[in-house]
């Protein structure tokens, strides 16, 4: 034995004291008889207390202790492991009682004067939780792609319906898929987060604000993925009929959009204002855009919407659920 702690001193110190995994170095009777630093921050253990007990009692679960000590038995009567040379993944066993995954390498060894299992483990805790979050994202995504596809499939066939001709069919269908890739756009830089509203209406009214032509303002708040798409979709289609025959579509008309926590609190109001027309009269049938914005504000906001045609322009009031629950970012409060 004193030969051996001569060994080990000389032969395996530099080992044990440099590695980036944890060392432990195990006699084929069970009993641990070296622990590296990297073996105490990984399983709870000081080196003190983890020399002369047995390494089942330590680290390992105790679904799988039985298993180990019949392996171990097995090797000392056959020579035979089947988890030598080998690099598997298993949980270990902290001292706290929680189990963590590790990725285990395990050689056995003769030259130190006793026959010496030596294992090196890795706690892989991270590499997991990073492979489960890419896996989960990878799902999201996937039903992100559904959902997309069955919204742009839907856009496409009201719109042509809706449509007099090809021409006027490209013309809309293009403007509606620009507006989804803008609202993408602002997930992306908002890391499939929240996006807050601010950045919405300065995507959609920023050269119209530049111009004189349109202003936007209020306590900026956060919105959900869902919202910010269905708020997406709805600016496109008032800015748009802005442009083709509302407020926009004359010199002398303006384009207000403010938002603000409704009375009592819990929802955000927004008001879009049209000014500068004259003899503004209610549309006798609803076109397809209408009922984007209606369905919009209903599915992906859970709102509700009134509409108010006045002689001077359009003036639409959207109320929906805060979820953004007190995060506003102040931006412009």
């Amino acid at each position: 034995m004193e030969s051996l702690r001569e060994d080990l001193a000389v032969g395996l110190a530099a080992v044990m004291k440099t590695a980036l995994d944890a060392v432990i170095v195990m006699r084929t009777d069970g009993i641990v008889v070296a622990w590296n630093d990297k073996a105490q921050r990984t399983f709870g253990w000081t080196g003190t207390e983890a020399r002369g007990r047995r390494l089942s009692e330590l680290v390992i679960p105790p679904r799988y202790r039985e298993a180990h000590e019949q392996g171990l038995a097995r090797f000392v009567e056959t020579g035979e492991g089947p988890v030598l040379d080998r690099r598997i993944e298993i949980s270990g066993l902290h001292r706290s009682g929680r189990e963590l995954p590790v990725e285990l390498s395990i050689t056995f060894s003769e030259q130190f004067g006793e026959k010496l299992f030596i294992g090196f483990v890795r706690d892989i805790t991270d590499r997991q939780e990073a492979a489960s979050r890419q896996e989960r994202m990878l799902r999201e995504l996937s039903h992100r792609v559904k959902n997309m596809l069955a919204l742009v499939a839907a856009i496409a066939q009201q719109t042509a319906r809706s449509s007099a001709d090809m021409a006027e069919f490209q013309d809309a269908f293009l403007g509606r898929l620009r507006s989804l890739a803008r609202g993408h756009d602002l997930l992306v830089q908002g890391q499939w987060e929240s996006v807050s509203i601010r950045s919405l209406a300065e995507d959609i009214l920023g050269a119209d604000a530049a111009a004189g032509r349109a202003e936007y303002g209020g306590s900026d708040f956060l919105l959900s993925q869902r919202q910010l798409l269905g708020l997406a979709m709805t600016f496109h289609e008032l800015y748009t009929n802005a442009v083709k025959y509302g407020a926009l579509s004359i010199p002398g008309g303006r384009v207000s959009l403010d938002w603000r926590p409704s009375d009592g609190g819990g929802s955000i109001e927004i008001v879009w204002k049209e000014t500068g027309l004259d003899g503004v009269e209610t549309p006798k049938r609803s076109g397809f855009g209408q009922k984007m914005i209606e369905l919009s504000v209903q599915h992906d906001l859970a709102g509700d919407l009134q509409s108010e045609w006045r002689p001077e322009g359009l003036l639409i009031r959207i109320r929906f659920p805060d979820e953004s629950a007190g995060q506003q970012t102040g931006i412009g409060s």
